[in-house]
């Protein structure tokens, strides 16, 4: 059963590869930063490498965010930071010849009031509208997928504040299956605007010299919501170590000294 499973992933990532014809060429994370009443101009460049036409949609979505549950993209509820009714287009489907190179282009209007303040987000739906060509894998698997892109549309407003985040949860995980051994930590943004924030993990052995350092990719942890990080430790010998842990965002940084136990 395995087997046919990693068979059929397999071919699917093949297809979407040989099918996936629109690509966004510019990101999937755009940001912006202005004041009440300014109007911001954005754009989204797309390509058709194909030698056939493609119809390309665009759909504005929310990205609800948790401290415990995956992010969820839709169109069916929102929030208080949702920069949806900001959002303006002249369109929203286009076809694409062969090979056309086009630039979709949109407004986002802060709203005038002076009261405003923190990070608003949205994301962009873009749905290449041409199927993926319907396989039979077997006498009962048919294929029969879309291409969407997600492009998120985050906007700054007004003065930044301070950096002020911190450690909701730090939680040594070890796997049994497979011997990995990770840090867990959930960090918790607790100011009203999008921060980039990166760990540091600093190991020290009983004589207080570092024997381990580990850096974290820089991810965006949203106002109000958490931000899950992992830190590779199987390399770590069974001892116990004092640590150091840095969180940083703008240049300031916040740390929390722990103690680690591997056996």
């Amino acid at each position: 059963m395995k087997t046919r499973i990693l068979t059929l992933i397999t071919l699917f990532l093949i297809i979407v590869k040989s099918y996936s014809s629109v690509v966004v060429m510019n990101g999937l994370t755009h940001s912006y930063s202005g004041v009440s009443g300014d109007v911001i101009t954005g754009e989204i460049i797309l390509i058709n490498s194909s030698d056939e036409e493609q119809r390309v949609t665009f759909e504005l979505n929310d990205i609800i965010f948790s401290c415990t549950e995956n992010r969820i993209f839709t169109s069916e509820t929102t929030h208080s930071q949702s920069s949806i009714d900001w959002f303006n287009a002249e369109l929203m489907d286009k076809t694409l010849r062969s090979k056309e190179k086009y630039i979709y282009r949109f407004t986002i209007t802060i709203p005038k009031n002076q009261n405003l303040k923190g990070s608003f987000w949205s994301t962009l739906m873009v749905n290449v509208e041409k199927p993926i060509k319907e396989e039979a894998l077997n006498a009962k698997v048919g294929l029969d997928t879309r291409i969407r892109y997600s492009v998120a549309l985050l906007t700054d407003v007004n003065m930044k504040e301070e950096v002020n985040i911190d450690f909701k949860s730090i939680a040594l995980n070890e796997a049994k299956t497979n011997g990995k051994r990770e840090l867990d930590v959930k960090v918790y943004n607790e100011s009203e605007f999008i921060e980039g924030v990166k760990l540091t993990l600093e190991v020290y052995n009983d004589d207080g010299e570092k024997i381990f350092e580990s850096e974290t990719d820089r991810n965006m942890a949203f106002p109000g919501f958490c931000r899950d990080y992992k830190v590779d430790l199987t390399s770590l010998a069974i001892g116990e170590y004092e640590c150091v842990l840095i969180a940083e965002s703008r240049e300031k940084f916040i740390g929390a000294n722990i103690t680690l136990t591997i056996d």
